[in-house]
């Protein structure tokens, strides 16, 4: 099935890498992105291809959705400043590299020389001169270069082996007097010690360290999830750690563009001249986007509009992002297991049982965001060959703006690949979105339950699945020789009911078989909860004959229901005329009675 996260992205990336993002202001519904410097629509790092723009998300359970040119590598430069500044505080510490690198925003472009008047102490680790003294600040193990140490735990975060473009390297050192002179500051005002020199030369090179956008949403997502590599598994930077890298990120890690980004995206991200930008909704995923056009800030001006669209299209600034979304899967059950309480044929029970799996029931709980649905879509996507899906929306708090066109493209999606789509909507989430969706909703969950067992009734059994709307007879005798049956259905009495009529009481002695005709009977709980629906063709009244205390729940006729009466003094009496009748009824009985008992007992159905 088509995911609907994967369509979105693709149409996303259609319309922006299409478009001049300095010309079509319609891009952006926050803002235009602002006119570059006239030798700006040629900033492009180290002649890159200025049509390549690639998208990559990883949500916090490890899956990556790309698009584009996700795969194609590119340098990190300045995205490295983020992962540096979070090893510099592992190995030195928050006091050692506090009293060395502020945290204020800047204000300025990210090659100023932002520092603190009388101290020489940069305002923040994601300009270059900050970001110069936290590769000082990193401490590699025996053995190790600082780089080494740099190099394992971007790749760390990236889950897999990242690699240094030596052409790449070779061409910043040689345009990199600036950063040189910056790294001579800081050791003038004594923020690093000794010689400056390896500080700028591990700073560049991890500037050229080569990343796809692929990598860097997993990077983004390790972030998000708190230090722990979503892929991997594996813990590249602790929770402390990780929260004021994220602190940092939000204030600072757009340059002097900063202020426009929170209001507008409002996620922690960081960019490069490189081309690429990466943002992180903690908790729940990291987005990055590979577009080389810079604009005047020295960010990716395609990749700016992109994450602008993604907040606002997939309810993500910070404000109203809500929390981890694999906690919106309570539970998933597949009809096999989770039957609804119609009673039906034993032909359908075997077709239930052999096939249910096809048919699958998500509970879901909580408030609905985008990252939540994300990982129902994805469930939904990744099951093998299913003929339907219920969502049960009973335990779900509010459904987004973004949650309601998220199920949109999910319909459409499945309705594209013959996937029936259904919903238990007991508060009515999506009363007014039913019609556009082409959705069934159902008010009770055994209902949407009902209906999914219709449907794999419908594709692998056959008539004996299904009871007729009406019976000239009674099923359960079915198993009797013709002529006990024959005794037994001259004793048969007409019953009707209308809706609303009690057929049976909670405590009531046992005063015969019912056989059911047309209609409907459902019974309840002391506790008013609904255990059973009875349609034509079932049979009940045994449960009665229990020693504590009669009939174990009520029978309410919710439609006309027309009942074959079988009285408990006739039984008696065929015991005394006709013991042999009276043997193959009770053995009938029994057999039915205890066989639903099993079921129950077995969890293999919802009704007694």
């Amino acid at each position: 099935m088509r995911s609907p996260v994967q369509s979105y992205l693709l149409s996303l990336h259609e319309t922006v890498s299409s478009a001049d993002p300095f010309a079509d202001a319609r891009l952006s519904r926050h803002r235009t992105a602002a006119a570059p410097e006239p030798e700006a629509d040629a900033l492009v790092l180290y002649d890159a291809d200025p049509t390549r723009m690639g998208i990559a998300m990883t949500t916090a359970d490890g899956h990556t959705y790309r698009v584009g040119d996700a795969d194609v590598s590119f340098s990190i430069q300045s995205i490295s400043k983020v992962f540096v500044y979070g090893l510099a505080l592992m190995d030195s510490g928050f006091d050692a590299v506090d009293s060395k690198i502020d945290v204020e925003p800047s204000g300025s472009a990210y090659n100023d020389i932002s520092s603190e008047s009388g101290s020489g102490r940069p305002k923040n680790p994601l300009i270059n001169i900050g970001a110069i003294a936290a590769a000082s600040l990193v401490k590699p193990d025996e053995g190790q270069t600082v780089f080494d140490r740099i190099l394992a735990t971007m790749s760390a975060c990236a889950g897999r082996p990242l690699s240094l473009d030596q052409d790449i390297l070779e061409q910043d050192l040689r345009e990199g007097a600036h950063n040189r002179g910056l790294a001579w500051f800081l050791s003038s005002w004594g923020i690093i010690d000794g010689d400056p020199a390896p500080a700028f030369k591990d700073y560049t090179r991890q500037c050229a360290v080569t990343v796809t956008a692929a990598d860097l949403s997993v990077m983004a997502a390790t972030l998000a999830n708190l230090g722990v590599n979503p892929v991997t598994g594996e813990r590249v930077f602790t929770e402390a750690v990780v929260e004021r890298v994220l602190s940092v990120m939000t204030t600072c890690g757009m340059y002097d563009d900063s202020g426009d980004w929170v209001a507008t995206v409002g996620l922690p991200a960081k960019s490069g001249v490189g081309g690429g930008i990466i943002s992180v909704l903690p908790g729940q995923l990291g987005i990055a986007t590979f577009s080389p056009p810079l604009d005047e800030h020295g960010n990716s001006a395609r990749g700016i509009i992109v994450h602008e669209e993604m907040s606002a299209d997939l309810g993500l600034h910070f404000v109203r992002a809500a929390t981890v979304g694999r906690s919106s899967i309570r539970s998933h059950a597949t009809v096999d297991i989770a039957h609804s309480t119609v009673r039906r044929p034993a032909e359908a029970d075997a077709v239930l049982a052999e096939h249910g799996d096809r048919a699958h029931l998500i509970e879901l709980v909580g408030d609905l965001q985008f990252s939540g649905f994300e990982a129902v879509a994805r469930l939904i996507g990744d099951l093998d060959e299913p003929l339907c899906v219920i969502l049960d929306f009973t335990k779900v708090d509010e459904l987004s703006t973004v949650t309601i066109d998220s199920l949109h493209r999910l319909a459409d999606a499945m309705a594209e690949a013959g996937i029936a789509l259904s919903a238990v909507d007991v508060d009515g989430l999506l009363a007014d979105h039913v019609e556009t969706m082409g959705i069934r909703t159902f008010a009770f969950r055994y209902a949407a339950l009902a209906w999914a067992e219709r449907l794999v009734l419908e594709q692998f059994g056959d008539e004996s699945c299904f009871y007729d709307p009406e019976y000239t007879h009674a099923p359960m005798l079915d198993s009797l020789e013709p002529e006990h049956r024959r005794v037994i259905l001259e004793l048969l009495v007409n019953q009707r009911y209308r809706p609303g009529e009690a057929v049976r009481a909670i405590g009531d002695d046992f005063d015969g078989i019912r056989f059911m005709r047309a209609g409907e009977v459902r019974t309840y709980s002391a506790d008013g909860g609904l255990l059973a629906v009875l349609r034509a063709g079932t049979t009940f009244g045994e449960f009665a004959l229990n020693p504590d205390g009669g009939q174990p729940f009520d029978m309410i006729a919710t439609s006309d229901t027309t009942l074959d009466f079988l009285p408990a003094e006739d039984i008696d009496r065929l015991g005394v005329d006709d013991p042999a009748v009276a043997a193959a009824l009770w053995r009938s009985i029994t057999v039915n009675g205890y066989t639903r008992l099993a079921q129950a007992v077995r969890g293999e159905a919802q009704t007694l």
